[in-house]
């Protein structure tokens, strides 16, 4: 009973700090089981839990920016840019903004 309190009371802003841990580990710092954490986020509009999203992001930023590192300067621009959506996407993930990330 004191578990379905404390968990009723959480919200995604509360998760949201956990978004770079896998559902397991978020789960245990939490206090809680996984399948109660993917309950709240599914009540909370969240179908998956972000953080391989948020991993792949960050591996696309690390690979771009190595790209402009050792590039030749033609379309860095572009690339520049790219990035900057990247990071937007993530920041809007990482702060439980967005349920299912759909780049555009």
């Amino acid at each position: 009973a004191a578990q379905r309190e404390r968990t009723g009371k959480l919200k995604m802003s509360d998760l949201a700090q956990f978004f770079h841990l896998p559902i397991n580990a978020a789960a245990k710092e939490l206090g809680i089981c996984p399948t109660v954490l993917k309950k709240i986020c599914r009540r909370n509009g969240m179908r998956r839990w972000p953080h391989r999203k948020i991993k792949s992001i960050e591996r696309i930023i690390a690979t771009l920016e190595q790209t402009i590192a050792e590039g030749s300067g033609q379309g860095d621009e572009s690339i520049r840019m790219e990035i900057s959506m990247l990071r937007n996407e993530r920041a809007q993930l990482c702060a439980g903004l967005m349920g299912e990330a759909q780049r555009v």
